[in-house]
């Protein structure tokens, strides 16, 4: 196998990238494309916190499970929105699984 660098670059056009890239299938990484997207922006934790904040969410600790733990039950509950002032405030131990917050804000896909 034979090891290539990868180019690197901030833009690039829709034509330029098929042609020079897509095309040949040469991998390439462009490090400005997100900076175009409306969410680069927009998805902050405080607006998450807006349109979502209310929604109910499980939690689950880093407690190691045993023969006698529930399985698929929540250790806790909280609203996302308390759920995300908790991990702003540093590492936390407790992790959201199964929440797809596509199902209660379809404004974000």
């Amino acid at each position: 196998m034979q090891l290539q660098p990868v180019n690197k670059i901030a833009t690039i056009s829709p034509q330029d990238f098929k042609k020079n890239y897509y095309l040949p299938k040469k991998p390439l990484v462009i490090t400005d494309l997100a900076k175009q997207w409306p969410a680069y922006n927009k998805w902050t934790w405080d607006y998450f916190k807006k349109i979502v904040g209310d929604k109910k969410v499980g939690l689950y600790n880093n407690v190691k499970s045993d023969a006698y733990t529930p399985i698929n039950t929540a250790d806790d509950y909280k609203t996302f929105g308390e759920y995300v002032d908790m991990i702003q405030k540093g590492p936390a131990a407790w992790r959201i699984f199964l929440f797809n917050i596509f199902d209660h804000a379809p404004q974000l896909i």
